[in-house]
Protein backbone atom coordinates (compact mmCIF):
# COMPACT_ATOMS: atom_id res chain seq x y z
CA UNK A 1 0.00 0.00 0.00
CA UNK A 2 2.96 2.45 1.02
CA UNK A 3 4.76 1.69 -2.35
CA UNK A 4 1.57 2.41 -4.31
CA UNK A 5 1.03 5.56 -2.26
CA UNK A 6 4.43 6.91 -3.11
CA UNK A 7 4.08 6.04 -6.62
CA UNK A 8 0.72 8.30 -6.85
CA UNK A 9 2.69 10.79 -5.09
CA UNK A 10 5.75 10.73 -7.76
CA UNK A 11 3.20 10.45 -10.70
CA UNK A 12 0.78 13.94 -9.66
CA UNK A 13 4.28 16.13 -9.01
CA UNK A 14 5.70 14.77 -11.94
CA UNK A 15 2.48 15.93 -13.92
CA UNK A 16 2.57 19.10 -12.14
CA UNK A 17 6.11 19.64 -12.99
CA UNK A 18 5.42 18.68 -16.89
CA UNK A 19 2.47 21.71 -16.68
CA UNK A 20 4.39 23.99 -14.74
CA UNK A 21 6.99 24.06 -17.57
CA UNK A 22 4.97 24.01 -20.16
CA UNK A 23 3.30 26.81 -18.98
CA UNK A 24 6.57 28.91 -18.76
CA UNK A 25 7.39 28.12 -22.37
CA UNK A 26 4.25 29.25 -22.96
CA UNK A 27 3.07 32.23 -21.18
CA UNK A 28 6.90 33.39 -20.63
CA UNK A 29 6.92 33.22 -17.17
CA UNK A 30 10.54 32.83 -16.58
CA UNK A 31 12.82 35.21 -15.87
CA UNK A 32 14.27 37.35 -18.69
CA UNK A 33 14.41 40.70 -17.07
CA UNK A 34 12.57 43.69 -15.35
CA UNK A 35 10.14 45.76 -17.07
CA UNK A 36 9.69 49.52 -16.97
CA UNK A 37 6.41 51.54 -16.94
CA UNK A 38 6.83 52.93 -20.15
CA UNK A 39 3.64 55.23 -19.44
CA UNK A 40 5.47 57.54 -16.98
CA UNK A 41 8.12 59.95 -18.29
CA UNK A 42 9.99 62.64 -16.43
CA UNK A 43 9.99 66.43 -16.99
CA UNK A 44 13.62 65.60 -18.53
CA UNK A 45 12.01 63.91 -21.94
CA UNK A 46 10.93 66.68 -24.20
CA UNK A 47 9.86 66.59 -28.12
CA UNK A 48 10.04 68.77 -30.47
CA UNK A 49 6.86 70.43 -32.23
CA UNK A 50 8.58 71.10 -35.40
CA UNK A 51 8.49 74.96 -34.86
CA UNK A 52 11.26 75.19 -33.00
CA UNK A 53 9.27 75.58 -29.40
CA UNK A 54 9.98 72.42 -26.97
CA UNK A 55 6.88 70.76 -25.78
CA UNK A 56 7.10 68.98 -21.92
CA UNK A 57 6.10 65.70 -21.26
CA UNK A 58 3.64 65.79 -18.30
CA UNK A 59 5.28 65.21 -14.98
CA UNK A 60 4.11 61.82 -13.73
CA UNK A 61 2.75 62.17 -9.85
CA UNK A 62 3.91 59.24 -7.21
CA UNK A 63 0.07 58.74 -7.08
CA UNK A 64 0.42 57.27 -10.64
CA UNK A 65 3.19 54.80 -9.38
CA UNK A 66 1.91 51.08 -9.17
CA UNK A 67 4.64 48.87 -7.73
CA UNK A 68 2.77 46.17 -6.07
CA UNK A 69 3.96 42.75 -7.05
CA UNK A 70 1.88 40.11 -6.62
CA UNK A 71 3.16 36.31 -7.28
CA UNK A 72 1.89 34.70 -10.17
CA UNK A 73 1.36 30.73 -9.51
CA UNK A 74 -1.79 29.47 -11.71
CA UNK A 75 -0.25 26.19 -10.84
CA UNK A 76 -0.71 26.97 -7.39
CA UNK A 77 2.51 24.46 -6.72
CA UNK A 78 4.27 26.82 -4.33
CA UNK A 79 0.46 27.97 -3.20
CA UNK A 80 1.29 31.84 -3.27
CA UNK A 81 -0.58 32.62 -5.93
CA UNK A 82 -1.63 36.41 -5.75
CA UNK A 83 0.15 36.67 -2.71
CA UNK A 84 1.18 40.16 -2.52
CA UNK A 85 5.20 39.94 -2.00
CA UNK A 86 6.48 43.45 -2.51
CA UNK A 87 4.55 46.97 -2.24
CA UNK A 88 5.43 51.19 -1.72
CA UNK A 89 4.16 52.96 0.92
CA UNK A 90 3.56 56.29 -0.62
CA UNK A 91 3.32 58.09 2.66
CA UNK A 92 6.13 57.05 4.43
CA UNK A 93 8.69 56.41 1.74
CA UNK A 94 9.33 52.96 2.57
CA UNK A 95 9.58 49.95 0.01
CA UNK A 96 8.33 46.79 1.62
CA UNK A 97 9.37 43.27 0.80
CA UNK A 98 7.62 40.40 1.84
CA UNK A 99 8.14 36.45 1.76
CA UNK A 100 5.12 34.68 1.70
CA UNK A 101 5.04 31.87 4.71
CA UNK A 102 4.58 28.00 3.29
CA UNK A 103 1.46 26.35 4.82
CA UNK A 104 2.08 24.97 8.70
CA UNK A 105 5.04 27.46 8.85
CA UNK A 106 4.92 29.55 11.90
CA UNK A 107 7.50 32.48 11.94
CA UNK A 108 6.90 35.91 13.69
CA UNK A 109 9.59 37.25 15.04
CA UNK A 110 9.75 41.47 14.86
CA UNK A 111 12.36 44.23 15.54
CA UNK A 112 14.96 45.82 13.41
CA UNK A 113 18.60 45.45 12.07
CA UNK A 114 21.22 47.36 14.49
CA UNK A 115 23.35 48.64 11.58
CA UNK A 116 20.13 50.26 10.52
CA UNK A 117 17.77 50.31 12.91
CA UNK A 118 15.32 52.09 10.61
CA UNK A 119 14.80 49.31 8.93
CA UNK A 120 12.67 46.93 10.58
CA UNK A 121 10.99 43.55 10.08
CA UNK A 122 8.10 41.29 11.22
CA UNK A 123 5.21 39.87 10.33
CA UNK A 124 2.19 41.10 7.73
CA UNK A 125 -0.99 39.51 7.65
CA UNK A 126 -2.98 39.76 4.21
CA UNK A 127 -7.15 39.88 3.92
CA UNK A 128 -7.47 36.49 4.53
CA UNK A 129 -4.99 36.34 6.82
CA UNK A 130 -2.03 33.83 5.37
CA UNK A 131 1.22 35.37 7.21
CA UNK A 132 4.18 36.86 5.18
CA UNK A 133 7.38 37.88 6.82
CA UNK A 134 8.19 41.72 5.64
CA UNK A 135 10.95 43.73 6.11
CA UNK A 136 10.61 47.85 5.73
CA UNK A 137 13.26 49.36 3.99
CA UNK A 138 13.43 53.40 4.00
CA UNK A 139 13.30 54.81 0.31
CA UNK A 140 16.65 56.30 0.95
CA UNK A 141 18.98 52.62 0.95
CA UNK A 142 17.52 51.59 -2.15
CA UNK A 143 17.78 54.93 -4.17
CA UNK A 144 21.13 55.71 -3.02
CA UNK A 145 22.37 52.83 -1.52
CA UNK A 146 24.03 51.68 1.33
CA UNK A 147 28.04 51.80 3.28
CA UNK A 148 30.41 50.02 5.01
CA UNK A 149 28.04 46.84 3.93
CA UNK A 150 30.21 44.12 1.89
CA UNK A 151 28.57 42.43 -0.98
CA UNK A 152 27.15 39.02 -0.57
CA UNK A 153 25.58 36.11 -2.62
CA UNK A 154 23.37 33.81 -1.24
CA UNK A 155 24.25 31.41 1.76
CA UNK A 156 25.25 28.38 -0.32
CA UNK A 157 27.81 30.89 -2.63
CA UNK A 158 25.21 30.59 -5.78
CA UNK A 159 24.79 34.05 -7.62
CA UNK A 160 21.25 36.01 -6.60
CA UNK A 161 18.73 34.61 -8.91
CA UNK A 162 16.79 36.43 -11.46
CA UNK A 163 18.60 39.28 -10.94
CA UNK A 164 20.12 41.07 -14.13
CA UNK A 165 23.76 41.49 -14.96
CA UNK A 166 25.78 43.27 -12.48
CA UNK A 167 23.62 42.41 -9.14
CA UNK A 168 24.20 38.95 -9.22
CA UNK A 169 26.03 40.27 -5.66
CA UNK A 170 24.35 42.97 -3.37
CA UNK A 171 25.19 44.23 -0.36
CA UNK A 172 24.01 42.66 2.81
CA UNK A 173 22.38 42.28 6.00
CA UNK A 174 21.87 39.07 7.73
CA UNK A 175 20.15 38.16 10.96
CA UNK A 176 19.12 34.31 12.12
CA UNK A 177 17.22 33.56 14.93
CA UNK A 178 18.03 30.25 16.78
CA UNK A 179 14.87 30.29 18.36
CA UNK A 180 12.80 29.62 15.45
CA UNK A 181 14.60 26.50 13.26
CA UNK A 182 18.25 28.95 12.65
CA UNK A 183 15.87 30.27 10.67
CA UNK A 184 18.12 33.56 8.23
CA UNK A 185 16.89 36.24 6.91
CA UNK A 186 19.11 37.82 4.06
CA UNK A 187 18.19 41.50 3.36
CA UNK A 188 19.95 42.86 0.12
CA UNK A 189 20.25 46.59 -1.12
CA UNK A 190 21.76 47.93 -4.41
CA UNK A 191 20.91 50.99 -6.03
CA UNK A 192 17.85 50.92 -7.44
CA UNK A 193 17.59 47.02 -6.51
CA UNK A 194 16.15 45.24 -3.51
CA UNK A 195 15.92 41.62 -2.63
CA UNK A 196 15.28 39.12 0.38
CA UNK A 197 16.30 35.25 0.84
CA UNK A 198 14.70 33.53 4.21
CA UNK A 199 15.72 30.12 4.49
CA UNK A 200 13.45 27.56 5.21
CA UNK A 201 13.13 24.61 8.01
CA UNK A 202 13.16 20.85 6.81
CA UNK A 203 9.31 20.30 7.09
CA UNK A 204 8.74 23.47 4.60
CA UNK A 205 10.73 22.40 2.21
CA UNK A 206 9.54 21.30 -1.32
CA UNK A 207 9.92 18.30 -3.12
CA UNK A 208 11.58 19.89 -5.99
CA UNK A 209 14.87 18.74 -7.65
CA UNK A 210 15.40 22.45 -9.18
CA UNK A 211 15.02 26.09 -8.46
CA UNK A 212 11.61 27.28 -9.21
CA UNK A 213 10.86 31.50 -10.08
CA UNK A 214 7.42 33.09 -10.40
CA UNK A 215 6.77 36.51 -10.97
CA UNK A 216 5.13 39.06 -9.70
CA UNK A 217 2.88 41.21 -11.32
CA UNK A 218 1.16 44.39 -10.71
CA UNK A 219 -2.50 44.80 -9.99
CA UNK A 220 -3.39 45.11 -13.74
CA UNK A 221 -0.71 42.70 -14.83
CA UNK A 222 1.02 45.36 -17.14
CA UNK A 223 4.05 45.26 -15.02
CA UNK A 224 6.41 42.57 -13.73
CA UNK A 225 7.92 44.27 -11.05
CA UNK A 226 9.97 41.28 -9.71
CA UNK A 227 10.49 37.69 -9.04
CA UNK A 228 9.94 35.01 -6.38
CA UNK A 229 12.24 31.83 -6.62
CA UNK A 230 11.88 28.85 -4.45
CA UNK A 231 16.22 27.91 -3.70
CA UNK A 232 16.57 23.91 -3.56
CA UNK A 233 18.86 22.69 -0.45
CA UNK A 234 22.25 21.89 -2.03
CA UNK A 235 25.41 20.98 -0.59
CA UNK A 236 24.22 21.18 2.84
CA UNK A 237 22.64 24.43 2.53
CA UNK A 238 18.98 25.05 3.71
CA UNK A 239 16.08 25.45 1.30
CA UNK A 240 14.65 28.92 1.14
CA UNK A 241 12.60 31.69 -0.73
CA UNK A 242 13.90 34.52 -2.44
CA UNK A 243 12.19 37.63 -3.30
CA UNK A 244 13.73 40.52 -5.55
CA UNK A 245 12.67 43.38 -7.00
CA UNK A 246 14.70 46.18 -9.51
CA UNK A 247 13.35 50.06 -9.17
CA UNK A 248 13.14 51.28 -13.45
CA UNK A 249 15.50 54.36 -13.53
CA UNK A 250 12.11 56.56 -14.79
CA UNK A 251 10.38 55.28 -11.71
CA UNK A 252 13.23 55.99 -9.36
CA UNK A 253 13.83 59.67 -10.98
CA UNK A 254 10.04 60.74 -9.63
CA UNK A 255 10.91 59.42 -6.10
CA UNK A 256 13.51 60.74 -5.91
CA UNK A 257 12.06 64.25 -6.94
CA UNK A 258 9.29 63.45 -4.72
CA UNK A 259 11.10 62.75 -1.55
CA UNK A 260 13.62 65.10 -2.20
CA UNK A 261 16.68 63.27 -2.20
CA UNK A 262 18.65 64.39 -5.88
Amino acid sequence: MTKKLNENRNLILTTILASLLIATFSFGCSPKSFQTQNSLSSSKDNTSSGTGDTVVSPVASIESIDLKGQVQDGSGLLGFNGALAFDFDKTNGVFIIMVPMPSGLMFNPSGSFSQYPDITFGPVFDATGKMKMGIRVPIKYVLKGVNLINPAKLPSGEALPSMPAGKNELPSLALQFPQNNNIQLHLYIGINALAVYMTLPGQAALPLPFNLTLPLKNKDKTLTTGYLTYVTAKNGYAPGLFVSTIIPASIARILEDHFHLN
